[in-house]
């Protein structure tokens, strides 16, 4: 059976979050997932976070709430034998 990705709307209301319809920078995603912002910064460095914006000419780097919310749920599990989505 395919699975169908779940929606912006869905994954808003799996984990509880009101979207601020805006990109977010790397300390508002660390608040979100509860991490120390150089943990986000970390996981952008060996490419293993959720997908980044960085514009031409900036050192900034954003990150869309859609993003965000399907990185988390990327890593579901239903035992802790099993591996992630």
């Amino acid at each position: 059976m395919i699975q169908k990705e779940p929606t912006f709307e869905e994954l808003c209301a799996q984990f509880a979050y009101v979207p601020r319809n805006r990109p977010l920078s790397a300390a508002e995603v660390s608040e979100l997932i509860g991490v120390h912002p150089v943990t986000v910064d970390q996981w952008r460095l060996r490419g293993t976070g959720p997908r980044y914006f960085n514009p031409r000419g900036t050192r900034r780097c954003w990150y869309a709430e859609p993003d965000v919310l399907a990185w988390l749920a990327s890593g579901e599990k239903r035992s802790t034998s099993e591996t992630a989505a």
